[in-house]
């Protein structure tokens, strides 16, 4: 374990990362305050989508062995680790990563060369990521599609809604919450177009 912020963090050393990520599970326990970030960042994931990060946990300590070091920690929704450590803090550290051995060293200035060994992880993670999962679907493993909703959240005023707030003009006063749950039917008319082969519908609710 590698000490963040005080407190033992399961760390992935990741070269191929640019900046270094924090999960939110782990962020509720960073004694930092979260600042949030002059101009959003895309992230692109394994899965092949990019994702927006907008909040940043600044200068957290991170403990390996004796000295201190610090790090920027972007919020990442993730499960598999609490902190990511990527090449915003392995550079400027001068760490190498010997990844048969499971050693990280630190070549820090005016300090001896610092090494950090791994411990094995024998825990076996109930979480499946999407790729196996999406590979286990395509073997045609049986998979449940799950709703879960948590009856203790209030539901949000409209104050909250995005889209809605910022345009109060458009929607009207008397909208003080949101609206109830209701089944609405829809008409369907096919037109030709022009050409023979090309027709355009239009749909409006009931």
């Amino acid at each position: 374990m590698v000490l963040v912020c005080s407190r033992d963090a399961s760390v992935l050393f990741d070269p191929g990362s640019t900046y270094s990520y924090v999960s939110s599970y782990f962020a509720t326990y960073l004694v930092v305050p979260r600042d949030s970030l002059s101009a959003p960042i895309y992230v692109s994931i394994l899965v092949g989508d990019s994702i927006i990060e907008d909040h940043v946990y600044r200068s957290c300590v991170v403990i390996i062995g004796d000295p201190e070091t610090h790090v920027d920690l972007l919020l990442l929704d993730m499960v598999d680790f609490d902190v990511i450590l990527g090449m915003d803090w392995l550079s400027p550290y001068h760490a190498i990563l010997d990844c048969h051995a499971k050693t990280v060293n630190l070549a820090l200035l005016g300090l001896p060369r610092l090494e950090w060994r791994g411990t094995p992880n024998h825990f076996v993670s109930r979480v499946v990521s999407y790729m196996k999962a999406r590979r286990m679907v395509e073997k045609r493993c049986l998979a449940y599609l799950a709703y879960v909703h948590d009856s203790s959240v209030e539901v949000p005023s409209m104050d909250f809604v995005p889209v809605v707030w910022e345009f109060p003009k458009v929607f009207p006063a008397d909208l003080l919450e949101m609206p109830c749950d209701r089944d609405i039917d829809f008409a369907l008319i096919w037109l030709r177009a022009l050409s023979p082969s090309l027709f355009c519908h239009i749909i409006w609710p009931r």
